[in-house]
C-alpha cells in the first residue's frame, strides 16, 4: 500500500515538474531558463530567442496607451510570455493545438504571444496590443461570471482589441466587397464565442467587429464609447439595454446607420 502511495506521489510530482517547465504552469515556474526577463511598471515580460524586438521595452508606452483609449486602468501587475522558434504554443497551450497567434487566458493575468506572431507581417506590438486590451477589460470586471459573458460577446470585445491593436485584416473597400461576397448583412452583431467561429470568416468577423467600434468612436465620440464601455464591463448581459441609455439611439437604429457607413 505504501508503495503505491510512494509510485501516486512521485508520478503526481512529476507531472507537476513537467507541466511547471513544459507545459501549461510554466507562467507560475519561478524557474524560466532560456527566457530574458523584462520588467515593466505593470507587467513582466519573459521572451525567447530575443531577435531586437524594441517593442517590449516600449510596453509602458503600450500600457499608458491602452488606459487612455479604454478610460479605464490596470488592476493588477500581469506576466507576457513571448514564445519563439523552438517553441510554440501547442508546448504551452495544448487544447490550441499549436494553431494560435496570441491568447489572454481566460481571466488569469497572463498572455502569451507565439512564434506565429512574432513573424507575422503585422510585427509583434500589434498582437501586444490586442491581448492587453483584453486583458485590461477582464480586470475591470466586477466578476468572474462577467468575464465569461464578455467572452461570449465577441463582437465588442474583439471589435475593441482590434480596432486599437490590430491586426488590421482589410482596408474598408476591400472588406465591404468581401463580405457581400460572403452573402453576409451589415444588420446584425454576432454574439458568439471567437474560438467557436467558422475559420473561413474569421477574420472577416474581426474586420466587422473593428469597424463597429471605429464607426461608434467616430459618430458619437471617444467619451461615449468609453462610458458604454464601462457600463458593459459591469453588465455585459445588458449591452442592448445600455445602448440607448447611453446614445440616446436604439440598438438596432445604429445599427442601420452603422450599415449606411459600411456602404459608403
Amino acid at each position: 500500500m505504501k508503495s503505491i502511495k510512494r509510485f501516486i506521489f512521485l508520478a503526481f510530482f512529476l507531472l507537476v515538474v513537467l507541466y511547471l517547465f513544459w507545459g501549461p504552469l510554466f507562467p507560475w515556474n519561478p524557474l524560466k531558463p532560456g527566457f530574458k526577463k523584462i520588467e515593466s511598471s505593470k507587467a513582466t515580460i519573459y521572451i525567447t530567442e530575443y531577435n531586437g524586438e524594441n517593442v517590449v521595452y516600449k510596453l509602458d508606452e503600450i500600457l499608458q496607451e491602452e488606459e487612455n483609449f479604454h478610460g479605464i486602468g490596470f488592476k493588477e501587475k500581469f506576466k507576457i510570455i513571448i514564445l519563439g522558434k523552438e517553441s510554440n504554443m501547442k508546448r504551452f497551450l495544448p487544447w490550441m493545438r499549436g494553431s494560435g497567434y496570441s491568447v489572454k487566458l481566460g481571466s488569469v493575468n497572463v498572455i502569451y504571444v507565439g512564434a506565429n506572431a512574432r513573424n507575422s507581417q503585422h510585427g509583434i506590438g500589434v498582437f501586444l496590443k490586442h491581448e492587453i486590451s483584453h486583458l485590461l477589460i477582464h480586470q475591470n470586471a466586477p466578476s468572474g461570471g462577467n468575464n465569461l459573458e464578455i467572452l461570449k460577446q465577441g463582437w465588442l470585445a474583439e471589435g475593441v482589441a482590434t480596432y486599437f491593436g490590430g491586426p488590421h485584416y482589410y482596408e474598408k473597400n476591400e472588406f465591404t466587397e468581401l463580405w457581400t461576397e460572403n452573402g453576409l448583412t451589415f444588420d446584425n452583431l454576432y454574439e458568439e464565442n471567437p474560438l467557436e467561429m467558422d475559420r473561413n470568416i474569421f477574420r472577416l468577423k474581426y474586420t466587422y467587429y473593428r469597424f463597429f467600434i471605429e464607426f461608434l468612436i467616430e459618430t458619437y465620440g471617444i467619451e461615449k464609447f468609453q462610458e458604454y464601455l464601462k457600463s458593459y464591463i459591469i453588465n455585459p448581459k445588458s449591452y442592448k439595454i445600455i445602448f440607448p441609455e447611453i446614445y440616446d439611439e436604439e440598438f438596432k437604429e445604429i445599427l442601420w446607420k452603422y450599415n449606411d457607413y459600411m456602404s459608403l
